[in-house]
């Protein structure tokens, strides 16, 4: 697939040093990367796009992670869009005009801050199904959306929960492309 000359310069980022890469736990995610986003502050390294919802949800996923360096997941800090899907705890997402959905597997994961007992956010796990709702396949596609806890906006007075953090990946016994 080739990649638009835009969309090299809207994913261009630092690279890691050549032999290095982008591994973090869940923890290291949320504690260096989703909470310094939400505050602004400089991240330990400009590895993680930005992207609207809007964009972020107009294409399957493999338009998202294949054209780059054939690695089999990517980052992305998601941005909200108003009004775009609605409610952040719906448990289906429609992908460009019905191509396709992601549909949440379960209940949100609790992540502790290191140290102590307090959740630092929370995991969602999507699975990602191919055609119409009636008549879809379940694909290899799986994304963890990350999200900071509703009270964490209200006790450091920030507006709204509209920024995620998400980890697209296809599973590893799924050869062929998609």
């Amino acid at each position: 697939m080739e990649v638009a000359e835009g969309d090299k310069a809207r994913f261009s980022l630092k690279k890691l040093p050549m032999g290095y890469r982008f591994l973090p736990t869940d923890e290291e995610l949320v504690v260096y990367y989703l909470i310094n986003k939400a505050f602004y502050r400089p991240l330990p390294a400009e590895v993680i796009p930005d992207i609207r919802e809007r964009e972020f949800y107009s294409s399957p996923p493999s338009d998202l992670v294949m054209p780059f360096s054939g690695e089999r997941q990517r980052f992305f800090f998601i941005h909200s869009d108003e009004n775009f899907h609605g409610d952040l705890k719906r448990t289906t997402r429609i992908v460009g005009n019905g191509m396709g959905f992601w549909k949440l597997s379960g209940e949100g994961d609790p992540i502790y801050s290191p140290g102590d007992k307090n959740i630092s956010a929370f995991k969602f796990q999507f699975t990602y199904f191919s055609g119409p709702p009636l008549a879809a396949k379940k694909t290899h596609w799986r994304m963890e959306e990350y999200r900071l806890p509703i009270d964490f906006y209200m006790k450091n007075d920030m507006k709204g929960e509209g920024l995620a953090l998400g980890r697209i990946r296809r599973n590893k016994d799924y050869d062929s492309g998609f």
